[in-house]
């Protein structure tokens, strides 16, 4: 058996995008529509790995249910980089 995440490369990516914010990520969730990874780190902060790039949700859950409710646009995980 070959274990997966979701596409080719997505483990790749999550420590690509892990190392840059200096966290480990962890795969939460799944988003269908367009195939995309939601990321849960160290801290609590929640993440959108999409095909066009990382994306930051939320502070925590609560704070990324309310932006996505509120239609608030995701900014890109490389502002959280350290």
């Amino acid at each position: 058996m070959k274990p997966t995440i979701g596409y080719e490369g997505d483990a790749e990516e999550i420590q690509e995008l892990a190392s840059g914010l200096g966290e480990q990520l962890f795969p939460v969730g799944y988003e269908a529509a367009e195939g995309g990874l939601l990321l849960v780190d160290e801290k609590g902060r929640f993440f959108h790995l999409h095909h066009t790039g990382g994306y930051y949700l939320g502070q925590n859950e609560y704070d990324a249910f309310s932006r996505f409710l509120l239609g608030v646009d995701d900014p890109d995980a490389e502002d959280y980089f350290v």
